[in-house]
């Protein structure tokens, strides 16, 4: 399967009317997500099995190491949920969701950061990969990054959103990295996402996560973004304050499970 690709599966009924679909994804290097889709409401957890169990099937033979589902909380979540442990599925922890109109959020005024993208730096993807180890460290919305250069394939090639070195920015302060954001854009329809943002340990606590939040939505502006979706774990308090403190809205909440395949129980 092709990066940005998704081959869906259809969940039918026992007359065979369509209940919805179950759709894998390639997210990065050698992990895959899942996303299902429900065309009637009255679908029962346990009709879901096959779709799901096919899906796992393919990402099988594409060699995945993991396969991430998030399933959005509400009515049907619990009952999913023991769908997903039944089918050895781990829950990996809960997550909030954010958006706002991209026109709406503020500048960067005032920052004390300086930036320039990877590309004007000269940097190649192993130098990329070198800071977002450094950036990544404790970092409680992400798994400790074995091997980075992987993890940054996505951003470097994306058949759907901007990509490349030019979507990465590195932020100086007084000379010196101190963080680093990666912004993607659906040029089509203006959908926009802030893929990594992060910052160097021996700066945190010094109000620049702020500052990182609002130079990614400078660049979302500049690209002709129109809607920004954020999102963390919901033990990341600092980022939720950034999500308040730029008045962003809340529209969901969702659990995150893993699916270790043959290749990730090795």
């Amino acid at each position: 399967m092709s990066p940005n690709i998704s081959k869906k599966f259809v969940v039918a009924d026992k007359s065979n009317q369509e209940l919805g679909t179950v759709a894998l994804e390639h997210l990065w290097a050698d992990v895959y997500g899942m996303k299902y889709k429900r065309t009637d409401k009255k679908s029962v957890a346990a009709q879901w099995t096959d779709g799901i169990r096919n899906a796992l099937a393919e990402a099988e033979t594409q060699n995945a190491r993991q396969v991430v589902f998030r399933l959005i909380q509400d009515e049907y979540s619990v009952e999913f949920s023991q769908l997903l442990f039944q089918l050895d599925f781990t829950k990996k922890n809960e997550r909030v969701e954010y958006k706002k109109s991209v026109e709406d959020l503020p500048d960067d005024s005032g920052s004390p950061i300086t930036w320039k993208s990877a590309e004007e730096l000269g940097w190649n993807p192993q130098q990329v990969s070198d800071i977002l180890r450094i950036v990544a460290e404790g970092d409680p919305d992400t798994d400790p990054i074995d091997d980075p250069l992987l993890f940054i394939q996505d951003f470097l090639a994306d058949a759907v959103l901007s990509s490349g070195l030019g979507c990465i920015h590195i932020g100086f302060v007084d000379k010196e990295i101190a963080a680093m954001t990666v912004v993607q854009i659906n040029p089509k329809s203006g959908w926009s996402r802030i893929s990594y943002m992060g910052i160097v340990p021996r700066f945190r606590k010094q109000g620049l996560g702020q500052w990182v939040h609002r130079y990614s939505f400078k660049v979302m502006k500049l690209e002709g973004g129109k809607l920004y979706h954020g999102g963390t774990v919901a033990t990341n308090k600092s980022m939720i304050k950034l999500f308040e403190l730029h008045q962003c809205d809340r529209f969901c909440a969702m659990e995150e499970w893993i699916y270790a395949t043959k290749v990730g129980r090795r």
